[in-house]
C-alpha cells in the first residue's frame, strides 16, 4: 500500500478506537450513575433500559413477558425475582454467595466491591444486585426485599453447602480445560465423577457451568463440548483426542487440578525456571518480564504450536542476533516445549509421551533376511540388485 493510502487506514483505526472510548465511557457512566440507598427492587429496575430489562427476563427464563412494555416488565420482575432466590442461589459458588451474604449483613449495600467488568455484569443480569455511585463512592446494592428476605439466612447452612460444592465442580472443571484444552460434555462429566468418586446430578452440574461460564468468562460451551478460553479450534484439538483414542488422558492429582483451576494459572516448572532464568541472565529484562515471555512461550506450546511460531515471537520480544545466540535460546525453548503438558496429548508433556509411544513401535524387521523391494513387493536376498537403484547388490550397497 502507499503511503496515502496507509494513513487513511490508520486514521480510520484511530476514529474507531475514539468511538470505541466513548461508549465505553458512556456505559460506565450510566452503570456508575447516582444512586439511593436503600432501594426497592422497583426502583433498582426503573434504573434499567428495556433491553437490560429484557436481560434479566431471559436470564431467569421467565417466559411469556417478551412484548410487554417496560412499566409492564418492571412489575412483572419486581413479582418474580424474589421467588427465583433458591434457584439463583443453587448454581453460586463460594465467591459470589459469599459476596451476596456480605452485602445483605453490611446492610444491602458495599463500597468498592472490585469486580471485573464480566463479573459486574452477571450480577446485573441476575436482577439482585445494582450498581451506582452514593455519596461519591461506586457501590453495589441489593434491594430491600431481597435484603429483608429470610430466605438466605434460613438456609444459609444447605446453601453454604451447595456453593462448597458447586466450588468444587467449577474448580476442577476448570483444571481439566487448562491441561486438555477442550473435552466433550461425556468425558468431561466422566472424569468429574471419577474425581469425585461418586454419583453427580448431570443436570445440575450444567446448570453450575453455564453460570459459572458467564460469570468467570474461563472456558466456552458449544456443540463439541467444553473449551478452554484459549482454544481457537475445538475441534481440531478433538480430533488430536479421537487420533489418540487408545491413550488414557494424563492422570493428575485433585491437588494438581485445583491450583489449574485458580485464574492466571501456570505450570512453572523446572523448564519453564531454566528458560526464566536464562533471558535474565543474558537480557536486560526484569523477572515479571522474563516470566511473561515464557508464559506465552507454554501457552503457545500447549496450542500445538511448531518451534518456528515460539521463535517469531521471540524475534519480537528479544534479540537475537548470531547462530550462537539463537541455538542457546531455543535449546531452551526446545526443552520448555518438551517438558509442557499439551491440549492435543491430553494433557501429558512431549517427555512424559515417549514410553507410550515406544511401546506401540513395532520391531523392525531382520535386515539381512526380510528385506523388501516396494517396487516389486518380492523379499530380495544379498547378491539381489539394490532395491535402490544404484546399480550395486544389495549387500555391497544399502545392506552393509
Amino acid at each position: 500500500m502507499d503511503k496515502k493510502t496507509i494513513n487513511k487506514l490508520l486514521g480510520a483505526l484511530e476514529r474507531m478506537n475514539e468511538t470505541a472510548q466513548k461508549m465505553q465511557q458512556s456505559k460506565e457512566l450510566k452503570i456508575w450513575s447516582d444512586i439511593s440507598v436503600p432501594i426497592t427492587l422497583k426502583e433498582a429496575l426503573s434504573r434499567l433500559t428495556k433491553d437490560e430489562l429484557s436481560d434479566i427476563r431471559k436470564n431467569l427464563e421467565i417466559q411469556g413477558a417478551s412484548a410487554l412494555k417496560k412499566g409492564e416488565l418492571i412489575d412483572l420482575l419486581s413479582m418474580r425475582i424474589p421467588l427465583l432466590l433458591e434457584k439463583m442461589s443453587k448454581t453460586m459458588d463460594q465467591e459470589r454467595y459469599n459476596l451476596i451474604q456480605k452485602i445483605i449483613r453490611n446492610g444491602g449495600s458495599l463500597v468498592d466491591p472490585k469486580l471485573a467488568a464480566p463479573q459486574l455484569d452477571y450480577f446485573r443480569t441476575s436482577g439482585i444486585l445494582f450498581t451506582g455511585t452514593y455519596e461519591g463512592k461506586r457501590i453495589v446494592v441489593i434491594p430491600e426485599e431481597i435484603v429483608k428476605n429470610p430466605f438466605f439466612q434460613e438456609n444459609d447452612k444447605q446453601l453454604t453447602a451447595i456453593s462448597r460444592r458447586n466450588t468444587e465442580w467449577i474448580r476442577l472443571t476448570h483444571g481439566f480445560l487448562y491441561y486438555y484444552g477442550t473435552l466433550t460434555i461425556n468425558d468431561l462429566f466422566n472424569l468429574l465423577e471419577k474425581y469425585l468418586n461418586k454419583r453427580t446430578n448431570f443436570s445440575e452440574y450444567l446448570s453450575v457451568m453455564e453460570q459459572a461460564r458467564v460469570y468467570y468468562k474461563r472456558f466456552r460451551m458449544d456443540h463439541i463440548g467444553f473449551s478452554n478460553c484459549r482454544v481457537h479450534d475445538p475441534e481440531k484439538v478433538k480430533r488430536e483426542h479421537q487420533i489418540r483414542k487408545d491413550l488414557p488422558f494424563f492422570q493428575f492429582t485433585k491437588e494438581q487440578l485445583y491450583r489449574a483451576g485458580e485464574p492466571e494459572f501456570i505450570e512453572r516448572n523446572d523448564s519453564f525456571n531454566r528458560f526464566v532464568y536464562y533471558l535474565i541472565q543474558n537480557y536486560e529484562i526484569s523477572r515479571q518480564e522474563a516470566d511473561a515471555i515464557a508464559e506465552e512461550c507454554v501457552h503457545v506450546t500447549q496450542m500445538g504450536e511448531s518451534p518456528n511460531k515460539i521463535l517469531q515471537f521471540l524475534q519480537g520480544r528479544i534479540e537475537l542476533d548470531s547462530i550462537e545466540t539463537l541455538q542457546a535460546c531455543m535449546d531452551k525453548v526446545v526443552d520448555l516445549m518438551n517438558n509442557t503438558r499439551q491440549w492435543f496429548l491430553k494433557g501429558y508433556s512431549s517427555v512424559e509421551l515417549r514410553p507410550f509411544e515406544q511401546k506401540s513401535l513395532r520391531p523392525l524387521p531382520d535386515r539381512k533376511n526380510n528385506v523388501v523391494d516396494f517396487t516389486t513387493k518380492r523379499t530380495i536376498s544379498r547378491n539381489d540388485p539394490c532395491p535402490c537403484g544404484s546399480g550395486k547388490t544389495y549387500k555391497k550397497c544399502c545392506g552393509r
